[in-house]
């Protein structure tokens, strides 16, 4: 059974001339137009990959990828003013659309992985032994390292996904949510950098944030299921998170044109290279 942050359906879901099809060519965005991208740290990389390549192809062209900030944080931002895109793993809330008309398309999905360093030597797990890395004491993968949890206790899509891996794992990271004393990651972005910099560190990820940031990361096999882009499209692999792409409700047309070459063929090949799946 396929597990994905839940797809809502709003009446502003304007496609129509801001997101082409796939096959259609994207429009040059003007030049003295500036746009501004952030939001989970799942997304951020993809659309550096592609602002470099679309900025290479159109000179005059200034997109901007900050710091990733979560979808949350990339959300408001654009209702705000602050920013002209966001990339999310959720579509908005009712809170959120109630602000301004947002307008937002699912442009690709990823897989939902457990991301140990490739140093550690750790490649398949079972999920009995996933829930055991999350047990009370100190906790050892199975060639014996000391194994550290870095837990995402303020997203609930991360937590909720982790829990879909098997009553043992649901379980478990219930226990460890109220233990003192652990790794805490507000975003994706943090929860890949303790794993780089932590000994033993593990953390739910994304293939995408994974291998368009060229992390020295791995997303590990769980009960035999390979994370890998092929195997999430033909089904062999059932945990992912959606990827969105949101505007306010004055994109310019230079928010336009790189929200289209998003969807382009150049666009969809260079993100497919990374980690996501465009269907």
């Amino acid at each position: 059974m396929l597990i994905a942050t839940p797809v809502r359906f709003f009446a502003r879901l304007a496609l129509a001339g801001l997101f082409v099809a796939s096959g259609m060519a994207a429009r040059a965005a003007p030049a003295d137009e500036f746009v501004r991208i952030s939001g989970t740290g799942s997304g951020t990389g993809g659309m550096q990959l592609l602002a470099d390549a679309y900025m290479k192809a159109n000179p005059g062209a200034h997109v901007e990828v900050v710091k990733a900030m979560g979808s949350s944080g990339g959300i408001n931002a654009v209702i705000d003013g602050r920013l002209e895109l966001a990339v999310s793993n959720r579509a908005p809330n009712a809170a959120e659309t109630a602000r301004a008309a947002l307008t937002i398309a699912e442009y690709a999905r990823t897989p939902f992985i457990v991301a140990v360093h490739r140093d550690l030597g750790i490649t398949a797990l079972s999920s009995a032994q996933l829930a055991a890395l999350y047990a009370e004491g100190p906790a050892t993968f199975p060639n014996g390292k000391r194994a550290r949890p870095v837990l995402r206790l303020s997203d609930a899509t991360d937590t909720q996904l982790l829990q879909s891996f098997s009553p043992e794992v649901a379980r478990a990271v219930d226990a460890v949510s109220t233990r003192r004393g652990m790794l805490n990651a507000n975003t994706d972005t943090e929860a890949a950098d303790l794993v780089e910099k932590t000994a033993g560190a593990f953390a739910v990820s994304t293939l995408a944030l994974v291998e368009s940031e060229k992390r020295p990361l791995v997303g590990v096999a769980i009960d035999g299921k390979v994370p890998s882009v092929a195997n999430l499209a033909n089904g062999s692999y059932p945990y992912y998170k959606a990827l969105f792409l949101i505007t306010g409700p004055a994109a310019t047309p230079a928010t336009q044109a790189f929200a289209a070459y998003v969807r382009s063929a150049a666009g969809r090949e260079l993100l497919t290279a990374a980690g996501h799946w465009v269907r």
